[in-house]
């Protein structure tokens, strides 16, 4: 085994696990604001004020992002193969309409740019799925866990269970095989 090409570099790292910093800055953005949301409820709600809660403020939502970047992350993985199983036949005939009769191009050549194409929609698709999957899916647990089943309880530890406890649900359930 010898060193791999630019085109096999490009393959391997279109389909690993880690996410580009383009990327994970985008899902810790997106983390936080949605991790921020659910404060305004209870400042609005149960009267916390933010000064004399500002420590479980921060805490929450440091939590509350840290476990939705992650999940979407792992949501992205999962969501990314099964994209491109599904989108590979359009996005072929796309090149083959682009690109059908350059005489230029070989068969490699547009292969490698459907290969690539495919990852692009992949990539971009995977992403904003995931994120509407898991904010939906938070915003969903978060609500009904502060405002039914944990309603009795005190507001800083109704806060910190309901936001934190559903993040982390929300990123155990991201971890599935499939």
């Amino acid at each position: 085994m010898g060193k791999l090409t630019k085109e096999e570099e490009t393959l391997l790292s279109s389909y690993s696990a880690t996410s580009s910093t383009k990327g994970t800055i985008f899902f810790y953005f997106n983390a936080l604001l949605i991790s921020l949301a659910p404060l305004y409820l209870f400042y609005g709600v149960h009267q916390m004020e933010v000064y004399d809660s500002l420590a479980v403020f921060v805490l929450s939502a440091g939590g509350t992002a840290y476990l939705l970047q992650y999940a979407c992350k792992n949501q992205k993985r999962l969501l990314k193969h099964q994209i491109v199983m599904k989108r590979g036949p359009a996005v072929e005939r796309e090149i083959n309409e682009r690109y059908g009769n350059d005489k230029k191009l070989t068969i490699k050549d547009r292969e490698n740019r459907a290969l690539i194409r495919k990852n692009e929609v992949a990539d971009s698709e995977s992403t904003y799925l995931s994120i509407f999957y898991t904010n939906t899916l938070f915003l969903t647990i978060m609500l009904i866990s502060a405002f039914f089943l944990l309603a009795n309880l005190a507001p800083v530890f109704n806060l910190l269970i309901s936001t934190i406890g559903s993040a982390g649900l929300v990123a155990f359930l991201s971890t599935a095989k499939n």
